[in-house]
């Protein structure tokens, strides 16, 4: 009865029209190429997802501070939580400004990925 719950995936169901556009397909058939936009899909979304994790986990040192009261060792939890936060903020801040700053100067489209063939 638990095996009905989860859904299957049928094969002839599955959809090559999205790969078309990007050059991932030939014919409805996905190719090599469909793992570059694999790994595209994968490393777009990360800088914001890095970003979201990290100001969750500024509020959440926030409230450990806010809760802390006399504790000593929570409230130096809580600002060592804040501090690793704002950290990654910042490397992940200065990582894209460099990838920016190289684009800029030498022209080399970095920041898009691609399999050269």
């Amino acid at each position: 009865m638990f095996y009905s719950l989860i859904p299957t995936v049928n094969a002839a169901a599955v959809d090559s029209t999205q790969w078309d556009g990007r050059g991932c397909s030939s014919d409805g058939v996905v190719t090599i190429k469909g793992l570059e936009c694999l790994i595209e899909n994968i490393l777009t979304p990360l800088p914001g997802i890095i970003a979201l994790v990290a100001v969750g986990m500024i509020i959440f040192a926030g409230i450990k501070i806010l809760n802390a009261g006399a504790d000593t060792k929570a409230y130096a939890a809580g600002w060592s939580t804040f501090s690793f936060a704002v950290v990654g903020l910042i490397l992940l801040s200065v990582v894209w400004l460099v990838l920016v700053i190289i684009k800029n100067y030498t022209g080399a489209d970095i920041l898009n990925f691609g399999i050269k063939p």
